[in-house]
């Protein structure tokens, strides 16, 4: 099931309405934007649902939070990741 908020075709009175996909989810990708200690964990869920990750990293964070990783987590691979760009257009372009 998949729902976006900002899919006028979604809606009916303004409700939200769910649709099924037969969209092969190891052909799409999820954002997680700063995927830090427990993120790491959201995206391990994520990828187990099949969906490939790119991790999205917000101005001025640092490198050496990056690689924080809780244990559980073991190591993080994404399929990409970008910066946050100077405004949001340009950010999902880099995406």
């Amino acid at each position: 099931v998949r729902i976006y908020s900002n899919d006028p075709k979604l809606t009916r009175q303004g409700m939200l309405m769910k649709r099924m996909t037969t969209i092969d989810a190891s052909k799409e990708v999820v954002v997680v934007v700063d995927p830090y200690s427990t993120g790491c964990l959201v995206v391990n869920e994520i990828r187990s649902r099949g969906y490939q990750v790119i991790a999205c990293w917000t101005l001025g964070f640092s490198e050496e939070m990056k690689t924080h990783t809780p244990g559980a987590a073991g190591e993080m691979k994404y399929f990409a990741e970008v910066d946050e760009q100077e405004d949001i257009a340009d950010t999902v372009k880099a995406i």
